[in-house]
């Protein structure tokens, strides 16, 4: 089992201010009424590295073409146990790499990192490495 030092949304953010998610409905309630709050991702130390990395090399990739982010994130979310992010961009580019980081998602343990597969677990579908599996059920 990988051992990987604890990454936070907030550290995340903090290096990538671009990828702060976008809250729409946060717009909508100063306007209308509506009330709605972005939840703080619930991900594992596996997917936040995923995350970190799917940013730095977004990042990496502006920096290339000597060009300043230009991302707009809105959502990112687990959804049946992957990884998936919801942005905008005129750059097709960064649709790539988003696409490789989601496909990585679903064989990279949630929480370690290391190779995983879907398993089903109580709180729902989850891709875990065999010994993360085992410390969840007992």
């Amino acid at each position: 089992m990988n051992k990987l030092t604890r990454i936070t949304q907030e550290e995340i953010i903090e290096k990538f201010p671009w990828a702060a998610e976008l809250n729409l409905a946060e717009e909508m309630n100063n306007e209308e009424g509506y009330f709605y709050d972005l939840l703080k991702w619930q991900f594992g130390n596996g997917r936040m590295k995923l995350i970190n990395d799917m940013f730095q090399d977004m990042s990496n990739y502006f920096k290339s073409i000597n060009k300043n982010p230009d991302v707009t994130v809105y959502e990112v979310k687990d959804v049946g146990g992957f990884l998936r992010v919801e942005l905008l961009s005129e750059n097709q580019n960064i649709y790539a790499i988003k696409e490789r980081y989601e496909k990585l998602s679903e064989v990279t343990c949630s929480e370690c990192g290391d190779l995983g597969i879907l398993r089903m677990m109580k709180g729902g579908p989850m891709v875990l490495c065999e010994p993360c599996y085992c410390d969840r059920l007992f």
